[in-house]
């Protein structure tokens, strides 16, 4: 009964939430445009499948071969392309979401923050 009882559970996973909203603030401090990237791949992507399906049927309906191979070809180059992006973008946002993390749990053994590192420098000083 002790664990769903609701004023201890929030206290319980209160320094949790806090590691992970700064890592989520400190990433996107570290990159701040990703967030804009990811949604114009994922809009070139989706314009990019609406473009490949028709020129598929029109292709398969025999009608003006001759420009609707290459846009076809076109148009599948392009979601691979938008694809390819967004792939390199998830695995970089993997790569510095851990380095946010092992800065935090570092800066929490050492209760002095590396010195020259933008991030952890105050605004006061």
């Amino acid at each position: 009964m002790a664990e769903s009882d609701p004023k201890s559970s929030p206290k319980a996973s209160l320094p949790q939430d806090l590691t992970a909203d700064r890592v989520r603030l400190l990433t996107e401090l570290a990159a701040p445009y990703r967030s804009l990237r990811r949604f114009v791949y994922l809009a070139v992507g989706f314009s990019a499948t609406v473009g490949a399906f028709v020129f598929f049927f029109r292709a398969l309906a025999g009608r003006d071969l001759e420009t609707t191979l290459p846009s076809l070809a076109l148009q599948l180059g392009i979601l691979a392309g938008a694809l390819g992006l967004n792939r390199l973008e998830n695995r970089s946002q993997q790569k510095l979401v851990r380095q946010m993390r092992q800065r935090l749990s570092s800066q929490k053994e050492s209760p002095s923050p590396p010195k020259g590192d933008p991030l952890y420098q105050r605004r006061d000083s």
